[in-house]
């Protein structure tokens, strides 16, 4: 005659196994967390951090963790901050709180929005100290590089801190090309746009008394020749003491020097 099991003894046997292992844990702990650490550059977002991250979820690690990176992408979209948390050895953890590294400044649907290296952007209106003095210079990128150009730009722009809408490498390719160039710190704004599907990038140049627009398509020229060239134009340009004109790079081979005028932006 085989035996039958009874119906209620899979139910006490599940209950057993989890009494001893609720006692194994109430007497060793082996699930929680023996070490945490937050390192931030402020105590004020190291609060930050504990507000959106209760300390209740330090019971069981594995949980811990899965916590404490939901509670780091949610710092990461509200605040311009990289927040990465590791395990440094058995229960133990760090989660470092970084700023975003400020690399370029951009006037925006009317606003001012600062653009971190890690390609993220937020509204400077939003940062809750006060403005990050930028010494760079200011740009504006037209509406034809707007990522978020949905019915006609009505749509509000994103809140928080989300990635950059703007074109990063075409950017990044012309300060790597000119950035670095001597006369640059002299350039106080960039306008970025484009002409006959070629980028065009419209400088600002401003020296005591002097003031130019200088108009670059990158295609007309290689940037170490663009450098060499108008750091010479601008030194022939001081010593003659001319106070307005525009520099026109936008041919190919040459430069064009004119009379600035209202309609300075045509270029060639």
């Amino acid at each position: 005659m085989a035996f039958k099991k009874p119906p209620w003894l899979g139910l006490v046997l599940c209950s057993t196994l989890l009494g001893a292992l609720l006692g194994l844990d109430d007497r060793y702990a082996p699930l929680a967390v023996r070490e945490y650490r937050v390192k931030a550059d402020s105590p004020a977002m190291e609060k930050l951090f504990w507000d959106v991250f209760p300390s209740q979820h330090a019971r069981y690690w594995p949980l811990f963790l899965s916590k404490a990176r939901d509670a780091g992408a949610f710092l990461e979209k509200t605040r311009p901050v990289r927040v990465e948390t590791r395990v440094t050895g058995f229960g133990s953890f760090v989660t470092e709180i970084r700023p975003l590294s400020l690399w370029v400044a951009v006037q925006w649907r009317g606003q001012l929005w600062y653009v971190s290296r890690e390609g993220r952007m937020w509204n400077a209106a939003e940062e809750a100290a006060a403005p990050i003095p930028f010494s760079r210079p200011l740009w504006r990128v037209s509406a034809g590089f707007d990522n978020l150009e949905l019915e006609q730009n009505r749509s509000p722009p994103p809140k928080g801190v989300f990635p950059s809408v703007f074109p990063m490498e075409s950017i990044e390719d012309f300060l790597r090309g000119l950035g670095g160039a001597p006369w640059f710190e002299g350039v106080r704004e960039v306008d970025l746009d484009r002409r006959a599907g070629s980028e065009l990038f419209k400088l600002r140049f401003v020296r005591g008394e002097q003031e130019f627009v200088i108009l670059i398509q990158k295609d007309k020229h290689e940037w170490r020749n663009l450098e060499t060239a108008v750091g010479d134009i601008l030194d022939s340009l001081y010593r003659e003491g001319v106070k307005r004109l525009l520099i026109d790079a936008t041919y190919e081979g040459k430069i064009v020097l004119r009379e600035l005028s209202s309609a300075a932006g045509e270029g060639g």
